[in-house]
Order: structure tokens, then sequence, then C-alpha cells
């Protein structure tokens, strides 16, 4: 009976589905850094030359397993902000490798309320985010927070999938797979509806750079990364000045 499926899968995602999705995500990510590997070094050069010489502050919201970590080829001190605190136990494995960052102890918040999770106005010099604003409740809530903590002339840092084109397939698809709300379900708050690129241009921020590209995905990936790959193939990179 698919009315019993259908609630055995909901009794499933409601009590495991966090933990569920901080393994999947962790696996996830090892395969995004993979095809994501020369666009990220090109995000992140500009932190990396950010103060030369100086042990610069970053915050990165939604951390999850630390798949960014490698990235930031600096001294360092990282605060983390993760709501899905089942990322723990990844994150920890991942910031042994990197002892040149002083990476502090996940802490449990969210991206719209930053100071719950103790991050005080203008104190850090960079703020990153990759593929989490699909998932905030509030974006523009999300940008005001990120402006509130960086340092004057401070840069946010991001990656995101975003709603295909108008009159695209893969936009047909994101919003069919928003009916119900049944992505969002499914992958823990995430949503492929958004045109983040709208957003950010009504942000506020002092300076912006971003643009827009295809996930690179190879015919040889794993069929589970090259679907959800597909889903989410329409994405943007940029940098916003404060």
């Amino acid at each position: 009976n698919l009315a019993i499926v259908f609630l055995i899968v909901n009794v499933i995602m409601t009590n495991f589905g966090k933990r569920i999705f901080a393994g999947f995500c962790s696996n996830f990510a090892s395969k995004y850094n993979d095809v994501s590997n020369s666009l990220k070094i090109e995000l992140f050069k500009d932190l990396n030359d950010m103060k030369k010489g100086e042990k610069i502050s970053i915050l990165e919201i939604g951390a999850g397993p630390g798949a960014n970590f490698k990235y930031f080829d600096r001294e360092a001190l990282v605060q983390t902000v993760e709501p899905n605190l089942h990322f723990a136990k990844y994150f920890d494995e991942n910031r042994s490798k990197f002892p040149k960052l002083d990476i502090k102890d996940i802490k449990e918040g969210f991206g719209e309320d930053l100071s719950a999770a103790g991050i005080a106005d203008a104190s850090v010099d960079a703020v990153v985010m990759t593929l989490v604003l699909c998932s905030v409740q509030d974006q523009l809530k999300c940008l005001e927070e990120i402006k509130r903590v960086l340092k004057p002339g401070g840069k946010f840092f991001y990656i995101e999938h975003i709603i295909g084109e108008k009159g695209s397939t893969i936009r047909t698809v994101h919003k069919l797979l928003m009916i119900g709300g049944f992505w969002p379900f499914m992958a823990d708050g995430c949503c492929t509806d958004r045109a983040t690129d709208k957003v950010m241009e009504t942000a506020g921020f002092g300076k912006l750079e971003q643009k827009k590209y295809d996930l690179p995905i190879s015919e040889g990936a794993a069929i589970p990364f090259r679907i959800c790959g597909g889903i989410v193939k329409p994405h943007l990179m940029g940098v916003a000045t404060k």
C-alpha cells in the first residue's frame, strides 16, 4: 500500500532525517569538492590574499563536515555555525587534518541569528557559505547578519545552487520538486527554486562580484551524485564586500 510506504518514509525522515542528511552530505561534499576544486580555488583566492602575514578571522555558516577547510591556505582563526550537530563527527575528523588553522568547536546556530551563537558586531574578516543559502529560512535576514558581523571592508564568499533560467527544463524540475514541500522535506530544508543571484543584488553590500555557471559533472561520476548534481546544476559564486 502506497500510503503505508509514505507513512514509513515520513516517520524515518522526521526522526532520523538530520542524521541521515549529515552522513549523505558529508559523502556528497567530498565528491562535490572533486568537481568544484578549480572553482573553489578561484573563489577563495581573495580570502587567502587578505591581510597578508596576519592571522585573519573566518566565520563559516553551515560548515557541515568542514569541506571548505582545505581551501583556507593561510593562518586563520575559524569559527563555524551549524544548525545540524549530527555533522560534528565528520567535522572533527576533517579539522584534525589542518593544524595550520585554528578551528574552534562547531557552534549550534542559524545564519539568521548569529548573535545567539556569540558572533559579535564587526568581529570577522571573512564569512563563508557554500550550498547553505538554499536552506535558510530568510535569506535577507541572514545577509543582514553577515553584514553585521563583518568588519568594515570584510568579505562574504559564497557558492550556491540557484533556480534554472526561465524557459529551461531544469527550472520546471526545480518548481516540481518544491510542490508540497517534497524536496525541502527530503533534503533538510534545501529549496530548489531560489534566485539567490537576484537576492544578492538587493542585499546592500558595498561591492558585489558574482557569476553564474553550471556545476561540472563528469559522465563517470557515481549515479547518486549525477542525479543530485544534475538537480542543482545551475550555480552561482561570488564575493560581496561590506
